[in-house]
């Protein structure tokens, strides 16, 4: 009988119910930086958050992209996927803005807002299969070194290339693993114990410590020079505290979640995408008719309480299928389209870009 490869293997419903989980703290984290001027406990949450957000959602991403790879070249349906996606998200989030009376303009080749993820795992996805035949130790040690240098140069969200830079490690260490290798090394209880230990403590720093934790900030979105970051003599061994915080913090999440199926939630977190694409859109319409307004009347700390209760709620009803549908159908669209025009649609995508940023100055 053949021996079933990783890709071969039954689902492992941890990563489904991760997914889930790292999502719903996206759009938590989203919710807390509106009112980080506002409160100190947000201003916990969202540093508590965006030490691990991305780069263990990243993480993620690059263990799952060798399922999307199209034998010894990189899937080029999924990269105009995510460009189509990442633009559309781009033109939405800046005619929000504006219409929330922001004086903003339109960059296509950068930007500080979620829709630099699409951009970044394309970046991310040419990368990996340009360099598909350098070892992967020496890809990983590479890559933490591009990301440690990265913030020594003056570089910030033109055409992601911070995020690019900081982020890369996360991905390169996902794309080298397997689903099944992680599930393993989670699966001891040691790794358990210590990854629950590391959760609790770490949380409760963010709150009891958060004047010494906070300023890390600016390292953990991964879109600053160390120049500007507000600690004293900030330079390459803060870049590599925050590595190993977002490191531990994503093995200590992985371990902690159980590798059995959750009813609807397991279910959910298929749908990922969906709320990662849709949540910020909905954010600035929120800002728009006025509804976070109608909750700091309510009180210390109740609207504190309401605001993060509405945002796991948005998170959850966004990760229904049916929010993830247009993507879908979006991706079963152009993977019909045969490969010479799909090359020239990505093409006429980037000329386009160009095009509107000479004509709509940022």
């Amino acid at each position: 009988m053949r021996r079933l490869n990783e890709v071969d293997r039954p689902r492992i419903f941890k990563f489904d119910t991760v997914k889930l989980l790292v999502v719903v703290l996206v759009v938590v984290g989203s919710f807390a930086e509106e009112f980080t001027d506002r409160s100190d406990m947000f201003r916990s949450w969202f540093i508590f958050v965006n030490s691990f957000t991305a780069p263990l959602y990243i993480f993620l991403s690059g263990l799952f992209q060798k399922q999307f790879q199209k034998g010894q070249r990189p899937n080029l349906h999924k990269i105009s996927f995510y460009l189509i996606l990442g633009y559309i998200l781009k033109i939405t989030i800046f005619l929000l803005r504006r219409w929330n009376g922001e004086d903003v303009g339109l960059d296509m080749f950068g930007g500080a807002t979620i829709e630099w993820y699409f951009f970044v795992i394309v970046m991310y996805t040419v990368t990996v299969w340009l360099l598909k035949g350098v070892h992967r130790y020496i890809l990983l040690i590479g890559s933490v070194i591009l990301g440690v240098v990265a913030g020594f140069l003056p570089l910030s969200d033109e055409f992601y290339l911070m995020r690019y830079f900081v982020f890369l490690p996360f991905y390169v260490a996902g794309y080298n693993l397997t689903p099944a290798r992680v599930r393993r090394f989670s699966h001891k209880v040691n790794v358990k114990l210590a990854g629950a230990a590391f959760l609790i403590i770490y949380f409760v720093l963010c709150f009891r410590e958060r004047e010494i934790i906070y300023p890390l900030r600016m390292l953990f979105t991964g879109r600053n020079a160390y120049a500007i970051v507000p600690i004293e003599g900030c330079t390459f061994y803060h870049r590599m505290l925050c590595y190993g915080i977002s490191a531990v913090m994503i093995i200590s999440i992985i371990a902690c979640i159980p590798n059995r199926k959750v009813p609807i939630l397991t279910h959910m977190g298929r749908n990922t995408l969906g709320v990662l694409f849709w949540h910020y859109p909905l954010v600035l319409l929120l800002w728009h008719v006025g509804a976070f307004d109608l909750l700091l009347p309510l009180g210390d700390p109740l609207w504190k309480i309401t605001v993060l209760t509405i945002a796991v709620i948005v998170a959850l009803i966004l990760a229904v299928r049916i929010f993830s549908w247009p993507l879908n159908k979006l991706q079963s669209l152009i993977d019909k389209i045969p490969l010479i025009p799909c090359i020239v649609m990505d093409s006429v995508i980037m000329i386009a870009a160009i095009v509107t940023n000479i004509l709509i100055p940022y």
